[in-house]
């Protein structure tokens, strides 16, 4: 996931910006004000926040991936413990693969704006009793460290695990009512650490990547604050926020770099905001078009390799570089679709054990029709 943004100017405060609270995620003030206001409210309901600005991890209708990194006295959490290391998949036989692209080949912008053109898909029309339904597959940082990269005397120490876990989400046709949000964690893989791995302790899930809640207009944390607000235009998890957005690639992309000023307009801060928008299971599917011309037109963005999302789609990956990681978005060429997204560590990566080249955070989203709240609609 994750910069989403991709992409973080200070980026990221993870995926836990979303599911925190609005203020801390959407703030025009520096990232440090906002920073700064999640460590006071670290006790409060939610799940704590990351300490890289654009993180977010597993973002889903304002439903936010849980926390990254909640920071205390010097010491950052991130997630829980540790558990049993992920069972490696099995890899597809030759015979599987699909035919190779030459992405030496291909341009982002020609990519991006080829998948514009093959857009097909269309809003879901919810009948009374039915249930948008989203489901997030994805994996997240958790794990813990003492200091911080920057710190001269006293080198950081910890570990870091990438964890599997699934946000399904069920939003009524009235947004108003009550919506419905289960997070089931999966396996863990232990990426990195200061230590040797035996001494790492094993992997347990935090209490907000697991369990179930319900709320109204998805507040599913009403002890966070500020409070949220039903119909809260600059909510990116609440459908009025897309809704006066242009309809123009230029205007997009000027209101991107308006939208990111606080953060510096950069490249890197607009791929990221652009992936979390296009993530999120609500943007209209008659903007999502007129975002990847906009995303086409965004410094520095190339064509990386062909990828493969949690849920097994696969697809060309986009992606941007920055100091600390890279930010991958994931789209089918063929169908025009935009599939997931990811990110991968840089040598200067947030946590000094982990590799150059490590997939720190991968997410993929789709979303179909329930009948009702709680049942998963078949695939």
């Amino acid at each position: 996931m994750t910069d989403r943004g991709a992409h973080n100017p200070d980026r990221e405060l993870d995926e836990a910006l979303a599911a925190l609270h609005l203020e801390a995620r959407m703030s025009d003030r520096p990232l440090t004000d906002a920073r700064e206001k999640l460590m006071r409210e670290a006790a409060a309901e939610g799940p704590p926040a990351s300490k890289s600005p654009f993180r977010r991890r597993g973002l889903v209708v304002g439903v936010a991936a849980a926390a990254a990194a909640a920071i205390v006295g010097g010491v950052v959490v991130i997630g829980g413990g540790g558990g049993a290391p992920a069972q490696p998949v099995a890899q597809p036989t030759t015979s599987q693969q699909p035919t190779k692209r030459d992405v030496s080949l291909l341009s982002a912008s020609q990519v991006l704006n080829d998948a514009a053109d093959k857009i097909t898909a269309k809003d879901p029309e919810l009948k009374p009793g039915q249930y948008r339904y989203i489901e997030v597959k994805g994996s997240y940082l958790r794990g813990f460290q003492t200091g911080t990269p920057q710190e001269v005397v006293s080198a950081p120490t910890g570990y870091t695990y990438l964890a599997d876990i699934t946000y399904q989400t069920w939003i009524p046709r009235d947004v108003t009512q009550e919506w419905l949000e289960k997070r089931v964690p999966g396996d863990a893989k232990l990426i990195g650490s200061s230590t040797p791995a035996s001494e790492v302790p094993a992997y347990q899930p935090m209490d907000t990547d697991m369990g179930e809640r319900r709320g109204a207009c998805g507040d599913f944390f009403p002890k966070a604050k500020p409070k949220k607000v039903c119909g809260d235009e600059t909510d990116m998890g609440q459908p009025a926020f897309y809704e006066n957005l242009p309809r123009d690639p230029d205007q997009l992309l000027a209101w991107l770099e308006d939208y990111t000023s606080q953060r510096g307009s950069t490249p890197g801060t607009m791929f990221h905001f652009g992936i979390q928008f296009l993530d999120s299971g609500i943007m209209p599917a008659d903007l999502r078009g007129d975002l990847l011309r906009a995303m086409a037109k965004i410094d520095g963005v190339k064509v990386v390799e062909e990828a493969t999302t949690p849920d097994g789609r696969k697809g060309l990956a986009l992606g941007l570089d920055g100091d600390q990681e890279r930010r991958d978005l994931i789209v089918d060429p063929d169908k025009g679709e935009v599939i997931g997204e990811r990110t991968v560590a840089k040598a200067q990566a947030d946590y000094p054990w982990i590799e150059a080249g490590t997939v720190t955070g991968s997410v993929s989203v789709t979303t179909r029709v329930a009948d009702a709240i709680g049942v998963v609609p078949a695939g």
